[in-house]
């Protein structure tokens, strides 16, 4: 098996701090390690970091979920402020073409493009969502996203 980048076979690493927030951990867990916790009826129901540096230098705010074990959601903070989401998904599947290389999958998915790199359970995947309006959706997660090749 290819080895797997920037320890996500730990968790994903957030590279100012040297904190690797880990795989399948409750948010209880893992809330001493500097998200901001989302109350909801008085109970924690999300954490968010925001503008940690993963991937070498990619600036995201990242979103973990009590009932998304497994997945981090990740906003990029592209430099370049793109005039659509297409635009946005194109500077976002750049960065991470120069990271990771070629991604395993690519196609489309009810109109909307996606690509996905594997490592094993391993999976970064970016695509265009729709909930409201659209909006560029970038994910990593573990066992979660199956690969379909």
């Amino acid at each position: 098996m290819e080895s797997v980048p920037y320890k996500l076979s730990e968790g994903l690493c957030l590279e100012g701090s040297g904190k690797v927030l880990p795989w399948f951990k409750s948010l209880h867990q893992i809330t001493k390690m500097g998200g901001k916790p989302l109350p909801e009826k008085g109970k924690t129901s999300q954490l968010f970091w925001e503008q940690e540096t993963i991937f070498d230098d990619l600036v995201v705010s990242i979103q973990a979920m009590q009932q998304g074990n497994g997945i981090f959601f990740l906003h990029p903070e592209t430099q370049d402020q793109a005039d659509s989401v297409q635009k946005e998904y194109e500077q976002v599947k750049t960065i991470l073409l120069s990271k990771f290389g070629s991604p395993k999958e690519v196609g489309e998915n009810d109109g909307y493009p996606y690509a996905r790199w594997f490592w094993g359970n391993i999976c970064v995947s970016l695509t265009i969502a729709e909930r409201f309006m659209d909006y560029v959706s970038l994910s990593v997660s573990n066992g979660v996203i199956k690969n379909a090749l």
